[in-house]
């Protein structure tokens, strides 16, 4: 049998990679070493252990050798059968994730097909539940959505305070203040947004505040910001659409700030806003009268 070379970041590795190669045990083979690991500044390996391996020969041998070399096939056949052993086992593994995988798959359908088949059912629970629900007075509504965002304030290792401002139309504001409020607020705001669905689902779920009245909250007073610079935006735009009489279609924006645009430029002579498009591209024309 002729010889393979092969390498590896140790002895040991180098060894295995060679019986890999021949195909055989450990104790069918025989190695020499080529060379060992040599290794530069701070143990980088600058050269891999590098050692020749061949398959042991085989010569006829006496009883004695011959039960000898029995010995060592059986060990070489015990070696073989071991992987056998572990290959079966991971198979069976893997087949048994499969099988489980695929009940919760099954049971999660029948589950979705249960609720569709029944749709009634279900929505009259849900109906059931909010109709029951006692709302919670506005003001102590204020009360639990601070009490949230002081928990999430401690969260992010802040502390904070709290102004409240009561709006028309049976709305609270309630304006976030403290030191560092950044990671709170967010890029271009989008943490603050998210904190205040956060809450408000939070309240719809606790005090029934979808039917009565509603609670902003304005982290640092980004949103009081945004609004009144949105409100002078659509005061020009109002006043362009006056001058030239072309209608002019702002771009895509959520609920909240299509009502800051509607609001400001409601009054204003000779134009008037209409939304278009459906959500979340949904935007606001504004027209001549």
């Amino acid at each position: 049998m002729e010889w393979v070379e092969s390498v590896g970041d140790t002895l040991e590795l180098a060894k295995e990679q060679a019986l890999d190669s021949l195909g055989v045990a450990e104790d069918d083979a025989e190695f020499e070493v080529v060379s060992d690991v040599k290794t530069g500044v701070f143990g980088r390996i600058k050269e891999p252990a590098r050692v020749k391996a061949r398959v042991r020969p085989r010569t006829p041998r006496a009883k004695e050798d011959a039960g000898r070399g029995d010995r060592s096939g059986g060990r070489s056949q015990q070696s073989r059968a071991k992987r056998s052993v572990r290959t079966r086992s991971n198979q069976d593994e893997t087949r048994d994730r499969q099988a489980n995988t695929t009940t919760s798959t099954e049971q999660t359908q029948r589950s979705s097909r249960s609720i569709n088949q029944n749709p009634r059912d279900h929505k009259g629970k849900v109906d059931q539940v909010n109709e029951n629900q006692e709302v919670m007075p506005l003001v102590d509504q204020a009360d639990l959505a601070e009490e949230f965002v002081r928990g999430l304030a401690e969260k992010f290792g802040l502390s904070v305070s709290f102004r409240r401002q009561h709006l028309e139309g049976d709305e609270i504001r309630i304006t976030v203040e403290g030191e560092n409020l950044g990671p709170m607020v967010g890029r271009r705001g989008i943490t603050a947004s998210a904190i205040d669905d956060l809450v408000r689902t939070f309240l719809q779920r606790r005090a029934g505040s979808a039917r009565n009245g509603r609670i902003r909250v304005d982290i640092g007073g980004v949103v009081a910001k945004r609004n009144s610079a949105l409100v002078r935006f659509a005061r020009e735009q109002a006043h362009s659409v006056q001058s030239t009489g072309v209608p002019r279609s702002l771009e895509p924006m959520n609920a909240n700030d299509r009502k800051v645009v509607h609001d400001a430029v409601e009054g204003s002579a000779g134009v008037t806003t209409v939304s278009k498009g459906d959500e979340p591209r949904r935007y606001v024309v504004i027209v001549p009268d």
